[in-house]
C-alpha cells in the first residue's frame, strides 16, 4: 500500500461521515422542501377556493336582490323577463330561469317571454329551496333549454306574508368561472380544477372543453370525499403522475384541486439540492487532488532515501540530498551517521584483525619449532603433544580472527576489506584441498576432489575463498556419518567458475534448505557445534565477489552447496568495485 493510497483512503475516511451528514441533511432538506411546496401550493388552493365562494356568493347576493323585484310580487312575470334580462347583463350572467314549485319554468332570459318552457332539469334542487327557504347551489347537470352543462345558484322568492313562492336560479357556464383560474400565478405545466360536491369537474386550467362534465381520477375524488384538506398521489386525467393538493370550500362544498406533475416537482426541489450536491461533490474532489499531490510529495520524499540507503548496504558514501520533508531529512541524517559510524567500525575491525594476525602467526611458527625441538629431545614426546595441542588453539583463534575479517566484509559490502588478485582457480581448489584432507584422514571420511577440464584464472580474494572452502568442508566432515564421503568438485563455463560441496547422508528438508544461510541457523535444534554463522559468512564473502551461492538436494547426498564465481576476463559488480583495492 503507497502513502499516496494510503491518504486518498484518509481523506475519504474522513470525508464519508461528513459525506453521510450531507447525504441525510440532503434527504431531509428534499422532505421538508417538498412539504413546504405542497403548504404554499395548498395556500393556492385556498385562496382559489375561497374566490370561487366569493364569485358564488356575488351571484346570489345579486340574486337575492333580484327576487325582491315588484313585478314579482304583482306576478308581472313579462316585466320581471326584461327586468332579468338587464341584470344578466349587469352581472355577466348565462341564464336566469324562474320556476314555481313544481318545477315547471316561467321565466328563461334565453327564451322570448311567452314561449313553451320544459320543466326544471334539476328539479331536487328547486324543492330543496322552497322546502327550506334557503339558496342553494347545485353540482353541474346538462340544462335541458341550454344543452349544455351549467350550474345554478337558487335563492327563494318571497312574497309579502313570507311564502316561497318562486324560486329564482341563475344558470353560470363553466367557462365564467374557469375565467378564475386564468389570473392565478400558476406553473404552466400544473393542473388546475374546480370540483362540485360529487367530484365533477367543474372547471379546468388545461383541455376544459375536454374533461368539464368527467369525473377526477378516482384517488383524488375519494380522498376529497374524506377530508377538507389534504395531498394525494395519484395520475392525471391525461396519465400524467402527480401530487395532487385541494382544499373544499366550507359554504358550496365544492374544491379546488392543484396537480403537480413529479417531474415538475423533482425539478424544484432538486435544482436548489443539486447545487448543495454539486460543491459537495467538487469539495470532495479537491480534497482527493490534493491528497494525491501530497502524497506524492510524501512519497517523492521517501523514495529519496532508497539511494542513500542501497550505498549504506553497500558500504558506499552516503549523500542525502534535501528531501523536503522533516521526518525525511531526519532519516536521511540518521542514515548518514550510520554510514559514518559503520565505516568507523569498520576500520577498527581491520585493524584489530590485522594486529592480532601477527602474533598469532608467531605463536603458531613458534608452537611448530617447539614441536620439532620436542622429537629430537630424550624424552620429548611429552613436550611435543603440549605444542601441538597448543598450535591447534592457536590455528582456533587464527580461524576465529578469519572469521571477523569475514563478517567486516559483510558489513561493509566487500569494498575496502578485500584484497583481490588475479588466482589460477585449480591452485585454489589444491591449497583447500590440502588444508582439508589430514582432518578427513583424522577421521575417516574420504575426500573426493574433481576438476572438470582446464580450470581458468579468476580475480578473487584467495584468503577468503580459502575460508568459504574451509566453512563448507568444515561443516561437511561434521555432519557426515561415518563411514561416509565429501565430494569437492570445480568446473567452469560461460557463465563463471562453479564449485561445489557435497556430502553423504540423510537428506535435509526443503525447509532447511532455505534457512541454511540464515544467521546462527543451526542443523538440528539441540546441535550447538558451533554458533551458526559460518554459512552467512560463506554467502557474505561469495556475494561480495559479486557471486551467488545456494544449497539444493543431490541424489544420494545430505545436501550439495554450490558457488559461482566471475571469470577474471568478467567485469561483475562487486569486481569493479574492487579493482582499486589491490
Amino acid at each position: 500500500m503507497t502513502i499516496r493510497r494510503q491518504l486518498v483512503r484518509l481523506v475519504a475516511a474522513s470525508v464519508m461521515p461528513a459525506a453521510l451528514c450531507t447525504s441525510l441533511l440532503i434527504v431531509y432538506g428534499y422532505d421538508r422542501q417538498r412539504e413546504l411546496v405542497e403548504a404554499r401550493t395548498l395556500d393556492v388552493a385556498r385562496a382559489l377556493a375561497q374566490t370561487v365562494d366569493r364569485e358564488l356568493a356575488r351571484y346570489q347576493a345579486a340574486m337575492l336582490a333580484l327576487a325582491t323585484s315588484p313585478h314579482l310580487a304583482s306576478s308581472d312575470l313579462a316585466a320581471f323577463h326584461r327586468q332579468a334580462r338587464q341584470a344578466m347583463r349587469d352581472l355577466d350572467g348565462d341564464v336566469f330561469v324562474l320556476s314555481d314549485a313544481s318545477g315547471q319554468q316561467l321565466v328563461n332570459t334565453q327564451r322570448p317571454f311567452g314561449e313553451p318552457l320544459p320543466p326544471r332539469a334539476s328539479l331536487w334542487q328547486v324543492r330543496r329551496v322552497f322546502e327550506t327557504g334557503k339558496p342553494a347551489i347545485s353540482d353541474l347537470f346538462v340544462d335541458a333549454a341550454a344543452r349544455r352543462p351549467v350550474v345554478a345558484i337558487n335563492v327563494p322568492v318571497r312574497l309579502e306574508d313570507e311564502r316561497v313562492a318562486y324560486a329564482l336560479a341563475m344558470a353560470v357556464f363553466p367557462d365564467r368561472l374557469g375565467e378564475l383560474l386564468n389570473y392565478q400565478k400558476i406553473q404552466p405545466d400544473w393542473v388546475v380544477s374546480i370540483f362540485d360536491s360529487r367530484g365533477t369537474i367543474v372547471a379546468r386550467n388545461r383541455a376544459a372543453e375536454r374533461f368539464i362534465g368527467q369525473r377526477g381520477a378516482p384517488a383524488l375524488v375519494e380522498r376529497m370525499a374524506q377530508v377538507a384538506e389534504g395531498r394525494v398521489e395519484t395520475h392525471s386525467l391525461e396519465g400524467i403522475p402527480v401530487v395532487a393538493v385541494f382544499s373544499r370550500s366550507a359554504m358550496s362544498q365544492w374544491s379546488v384541486a392543484i396537480g403537480i406533475p413529479h417531474s415538475s416537482m423533482n425539478r424544484a426541489l432538486w435544482k436548489p439540492i443539486g447545487w448543495i450536491i454539486g460543491g459537495a461533490l467538487l469539495l470532495f474532489a479537491a480534497g482527493m487532488v490534493m491528497a494525491q499531490r501530497l502524497g506524492a510529495r510524501i512519497a517523492g520524499s521517501i523514495r529519496g532515501l532508497i539511494p542513500p540507503a542501497a550505498a549504506l548496504g553497500r558500504g558506499d558514501p552516503v549523500v542525502v540530498p534535501p528531501l523536503h520533508l522533516r521526518e525525511a531529512d531526519d532519516v536521511g541524517r540518521e542514515l548518514v551517521n550510520a554510514s559514518e559510524r559503520l565505516h568507523d567500525r569498520e576500520r577498527t575491525l581491520a585493524l584489530v584483525s590485522h594486529d592480532l594476525r601477527s602474533p598469532l602467526n608467531g605463536m603458531m611458527m613458534g608452537a611448530a619449532a617447539i614441536e620439532r625441538l620436542a622429537g629430537r629431545l630424550p624424552g620429548g614426546e611429552r613436550i611435543g603433544v603440549l605444542a601441538a595441542s597448543h598450535a591447534a588453539t592457536t590455528r582456533r583463534m587464527s580461524g576465529m580472527v578469519d572469521d571477523l575479517l569475514a563478517i567486516a566484509v559483510a558489513t561493509s559490502g566487500g569494498r575496502s576489506l578485500l584484497k583481490i588478485a588475479t588466482v589460477s582457480a585449480a591452485s585454489l581448489l589444491e591449497r583447500a584441498a590440502d588444508a582439508a584432507r589430514p582432518l578427513f584422514a583424522d577421521q575417516g571420511i574420504e575426500l573426493e576432489i574433481e576438476a572438470l577440464g582446464e580450470l581458468p584464472e579468476i580475480r578473487v580474494d584467495s584468503d577468503r575463498l580459502l575460508r568459504v572452502f574451509a566453512n563448507l568442508l568444515d561443516n561437511a566432515l561434521k555432519f557426515t556419518d561415518r563411514p561416509g564421503r565429501v565430494v569437492l568438485r570445480a568446473w567452469a563455463d560461460s557463465d563463471g567458475m562453479h564449485f561445489y560441496v557435497a556430502n553423504s547422508g540423510p537428506a535435509l528438508s526443503a525447509a532447511e534448505l532455505d534457512s541454511m544461510f540464515k544467521p546462527f541457523w543451526q542443523a538440528g535444534q539441540g546441535d550447538r557445534r558451533g554458533a551458526g554463522l559460518g554459512m552467512s559468512i560463506c554467502r557474505s564473502i561469495v556475494e561480495a565477489h559479486g557471486g551467488r551461492i545456494w544449497a539444493e538436494p543431490d541424489g544420494g547426498m545430505r545436501v550439495r552447496i554450490g558457488f559461482t564465481l566471475p571469470l577474471a576476463g568478467v567485469s561483475s559488480p562487486a569486481g569493479a568495485g574492487y579493482a582499486g583495492q589491490l
